[in-house]
């Protein structure tokens, strides 16, 4: 299985070293959406644009999921 690698980028890139294996490029995206979900409930409302960065095998990048944090009311 190929080894996908999840960055968080928020102005500064933190890079995964580590990676995951995943079946395809399709199961990848679908994973950095979900680690984004889990970051924006995490974090607080503060304006900073912040993403999940999938890379492939070859060091691509392949697919953004951006972190979605929404004010509370």
């Amino acid at each position: 299985m190929p080894i996908f690698h999840f960055d968080i980028a928020d102005g500064v890139r933190l890079e995964d070293p580590v990676g995951l294996d995943c079946k395809s490029e399709h199961e990848a995206k679908q994973t950095a959406d979900l680690i984004a979900r889990q970051i924006a409930i995490d974090l607080d409302p503060d304006g900073e644009d912040r993403a999940v960065v999938v890379i492939n095998e070859a060091g691509f990048e392949i697919y953004k999921a951006p972190v979605r944090v929404w004010p509370l009311r």
